[in-house]
């Protein structure tokens, strides 16, 4: 039975967990954390794979896997990043 994938990644001194599952039959999610907070998701549908049970499972491995490996290029890439509050948010005029 295929379950997914966990990773935590360092980059540019953030540390991300990286999580890809099948939420759906048909449905696999990657969703990014940071301290806990979800901050980017990715969710696609897979089409009718192969009726063969082995070879349904192998090939929804390879999509979660691709999935998987695809989010984490793209926090490597500085694509995705944790949101921050805006400098007049963060420190307002007349604050240290």
């Amino acid at each position: 039975m295929v379950c997914g994938f966990n990773t935590e990644i360092e980059f540019e001194g953030t540390r991300f967990h990286v999580q890809t599952e099948i939420r759906k039959v048909a449905d696999i999610e990657t969703a990014v954390y940071v301290k806990g907070a979800v901050i980017h998701s990715l969710r696609i549908s897979y089409p009718d794979l192969s009726t063969a049970e082995e070879g349904r499972e192998k090939q929804i491995m390879q999509l979660l896997e691709g999935q998987h490996r695809q989010v984490i290029e793209q926090i490597r890439a500085g694509e995705i990043r944790p949101r921050s509050a805006p400098a007049s948010i963060a420190n307002p005029p007349g604050h240290l």
